[in-house]
């Protein structure tokens, strides 16, 4: 298995609460991550020939040194326990989201290298002492079952999200959770000033500002574009893996200036309430599809600019009837398949879509908004297995994609690696 977390201070206080005087020992990846993004900034920031970059890497994080050069590889071979979860207090929708993330090897790869006792990370710190349980068990001891509600680590961690009043909601828990490790782990991402923003140019002009300025007027032979940005000054290994970019393009009638903002992303929101969508393409395709907006006197089309090596699909199967006096259920089918290319018209100048294949279906059994079940089906290498509480069991493969009535959130993952350098 080869999973081992790096060592840390072993007082911890709660989520939320204070660290002082307590001692940290700054050996993980993610503070490997953040000197070399300081590094960096400071590099730039100095201008002087590169002296800042140089800098001496501290000697607890030289152990990391070298392994980032060829990239973490997305996809893998799996070789941890398939084990069932109990379900004691309707936490169902914590065990199908963890059973989804394990063949994730590129933040399973992450973890290993984390302290499972970090004060400054209890999230991430929380997942490294559960995927442990995972990873390090005895090759038979497939089926056994494990209670994740006995670990304090992770006693907390629900405790946390559940102060915010949130639902016992599979997808809301998932999002919360890569957003929580995103904030344990980010850096800031220095964006030198652009001698063109803020400034007016008339159509016909040649273009000259980089596409991937972060707020800038783009002049081209054609039309004025106005980019904006929201949110992109932040990055971290979980934006590495999970993170994407999308651009809305408005363009309103009689201005000489489109307004294309840069959105970023860590899962995508596809409504299927149409009846025309009745499959994954369909929802990305309405998704695409140029809308009028502003009473009719504009018309936004929205894109994507840069895809992630994961890609989270959440199907909104939850949505406000008025007529019914309150949030409801969609009950249709809805297609997918094991792998997914984007469509060109999707994709933003020369963008190109990786073909993503298909790691873990969660489904929601029930009719009712505020109340049900949640299961996991999730590929084990050539195998697909059903995750139900402490039942797992092996799937044929056409039963894999059997599941359009009850299918809620799609994990697919791309070949290759992720740059996190």
């Amino acid at each position: 298995a080869g999973y081992h977390a790096s060592s840390s201070s072993t007082a911890r206080p709660p989520i939320g609460g204070k660290m002082e005087d307590v001692k940290l020992a700054k050996d993980s990846l993610i503070d490997y991550l953040i000197f070399l993004a300081e590094r960096r900034k400071n590099g730039d920031e100095a201008g002087d020939d590169g002296a800042a970059a140089r800098e001496e890497v501290p000697e607890p994080l030289r152990k990391f040194e070298g392994s980032l050069a060829a990239g973490i590889a997305t996809s893998s071979a799996v070789s941890y326990t398939r084990l069932g979860l109990t379900n004691t207090a309707n936490n169902c929708y914590l065990s199908v989201v963890i059973q989804a993330i394990l063949p994730c090897n590129a933040l399973m790869w992450i973890l290993r290298r984390c302290s499972a006792d970090d004060p400054r990370r209890p999230v991430f710190s929380c997942m490294v002492s559960l995927c442990k349980e995972f990873h390090t068990r005895k090759p038979d001891s497939h089926g056994d079952v494990l209670n994740l509600l006995v670990m304090n680590q992770v006693k907390e961690v629900v405790a946390s999200w559940q102060r915010l009043g949130a639902q016992q909601d599979a997808g809301e828990f998932f999002f919360w959770l890569l957003s929580q490790m995103h904030d344990e782990s980010k850096w800031k991402v220095h964006v030198p000033a652009d001698p063109a923003e803020g400034t007016a140019g008339e159509a016909g002009e040649e273009e000259d500002v980089a596409p991937s300025a972060w707020a800038t007027l783009v002049r081209t032979s054609r039309r004025a574009v106005e980019t904006r940005s929201a949110g992109l000054h932040e990055d971290s290994p979980i934006t590495r893996t999970f993170g994407g970019l999308t651009q809305s393009a408005v363009r309103t009638k009689g201005a000489k200036v489109d307004s294309v903002s840069l959105e970023p992303f860590n899962h995508l929101d596809l409504d299927i309430s149409a009846p025309a969508v009745t499959s994954v393409r369909a929802a990305l395709e309405a998704y695409c599809s140029a809308e009028e907006v502003n009473d009719g006197q504009a018309v936004r089309r929205m894109q994507f600019k840069l895809l992630p090596k994961v890609l989270v699909l959440n199907l909104k199967r939850f949505s406000f009837v008025k007529d019914m006096g309150g949030p409801q259920k969609i009950q249709k089918a809805i297609k997918y398949d094991e792998k997914l290319t984007l469509d060109k018209a999707w994709l933003v100048d020369e963008t190109e879509s990786p073909e993503y294949f298909m790691t873990a279906v969660i489904c929601h059994h029930g009719e009712s908004v505020h109340k049900g079940h949640y299961t996991a089906i999730v590929r084990y290498n050539a195998e697909w297995y059903m995750y139900d509480d402490t039942c797992v069991r092996r799937l044929e493969p056409r039963e894999v994609g059997a599941q359009q009535y009850t299918v809620y959130l799609l994990v697919y993952q791309s070949r290759g690696t992720v740059d996190m350098t």
